[in-house]
């Protein structure tokens, strides 16, 4: 489980930021996680609302960014070349030449951890991680630039892994290579099947490959989508690029002789094909208690669909193994009274430029909110939280032509 992420001179995100899953509330029949040997609550859920342009895809994409560092670095990072996908803050003189960096508060097999590393365009500066297996912190790594600290409790073939890590890969992905087990445990934390971000999501104009399992054919006509099932059907030239190829197809309710009739799936909906994608996708997260970060959430859904996807995180019945949401959304109802779904105050995260152009993160928490009580929505929408847009509407009077004379 992920209990907070750091991250400093990423996008807007120019000074620190952290993004907390730590309950500060109780939430009795919420699917909270407790960490072991510590008197914290993980929230199965946390999201993120703020302007067009305010940094709220930034904190995925860091998310995004670090999980592919740590999973790539090693094995795909090029030697003598740029990091790939590095995006420093470029408003303003020096950022462009400070590090980058990216801190996870983890729980792997029931203990903590705390993994970080800061990087430039060329190499990576630094790297740590500590273990909490008893509440005391142990030192594994510790890396500045080239020299590597191992402490005691890192066990296994360590200078031998040291010698294969090059200035820009970390000796995390590098250890992974070479099957260390101690460190592959938490290296599979930050693997596509456990951590789901940004990048991993099934394009939507591409047809479904194997037919849906029950769940999902089961929340697919939960949807009110006109799905009754699914079935494979023989490809032809009118049907997709691939002819002649069989095709996964949804089956509709239909005027026709058996009632059914199948549809290819570049004529289904912009909604169905943004809810299937999103149920692959969570699906895989609830049956292994993985994390999935989603950017612009509802962006394409009714609101009742998107809080039917929270749900299955808010619920310990459907979520079992402790698995984690984490999204940005402009649906401002999730704050409100008139969703069975409601975010509770240290669910819901808040960002904001400066004048510089820099995003804030903040959470709602840092406010007096009465749970259940308060409008949360409409006093969002007025702006006592912040977080939300100026709009100078003397500048839609350009917009009015100007009138002409008799």
């Amino acid at each position: 489980m992920l209990l907070r992420f750091r991250v400093t001179n990423f996008a807007s995100l120019r000074d620190e930021a952290e993004l907390s899953l730590v309950a500060s509330d109780p939430h009795p029949g919420l699917a909270t996680r407790p960490v072991p040997r510590e008197k914290l609550d993980a929230l199965p859920v946390a999201g993120i609302f703020g302007p067009n342009a305010s940094g709220k895809s930034n904190v995925i994409k860091a998310l995004g960014f670090a999980r592919d560092a740590v999973r790539l670095s090693h094995q795909r990072w090029l030697p003598e070349e740029p990091i790939p996908g590095r995006w420093p803050f470029r408003l303003d003189d020096d950022s462009g030449t400070r590090p980058s960096e990216f801190v996870f508060d983890l729980v792997v097999d029931d203990v903590r951890y705390e993994f970080g590393f800061a990087l430039n365009d060329e190499a990576i500066q630094q790297e740590w991680l500590y273990a909490f297996p008893k509440g005391r912190r142990q030192v594994y790594l510790e890396r500045e630039g080239s020299s590597l600290h191992f402490g005691n409790h890192l066990t296994g073939p360590r200078e031998l892994i040291a010698e294969t890590v090059r200035p820009n890969s970390l000796f995390l992905s590098a250890a992974a290579t070479h099957n260390h087990a101690q460190l592959g445990r938490i290296y599979r934390w930050f693997s596509p099947r456990q951590m789901i971000a940004p990048g991993d999501e099934p394009p939507s104009r591409r047809p479904p490959h194997t037919l849906p399992d029950e769940r999902m054919l089961a929340l697919l006509r939960f949807a009110d989508l006109g799905i009754v099932g699914a079935a494979v059907v023989q490809n032809d030239a009118t049907r997709g690029p691939a002819p002649f190829e069989p095709q996964i197809e949804f089956l509709h309710s239909a005027s026709t002789e058996n009632g059914r009739a199948t549809l290819p799936w570049q004529w289904e909906s912009a909604g169905t094909r943004s809810w299937f994608d999103l149920l692959q996708l969570a699906v895989r997260a609830l049956d292994v208690g993985g994390l999935l970060a989603v950017d612009d959430l509802g962006a394409e859904l009714h609101p009742l669909l998107t809080a039917a996807l929270i749900r299955l995180f808010h619920q310990p019945e459907t979520n079992p193994h402790g698995a984690q949401l984490i999204f940005n959304s402009h649906d401002v109802g999730l704050l409100g009274r008139h969703r069975e779904i409601r975010l509770a105050r240290d669910q819901v995260w808040l960002t904001e430029k400066d004048g510089s152009g820099a995003t804030r993160l903040y959470p709602l928490s840092e406010f007096r909110v009465r749970g259940g009580l308060d409008d949360v929505e409409g006093r969002y929408l007025k702006g006592r939280y912040g977080a939300v847009p100026f709009l100078d509407h003397e500048l839609l009077d350009l917009l009015v032509p100007p009138t002409r004379a008799a």
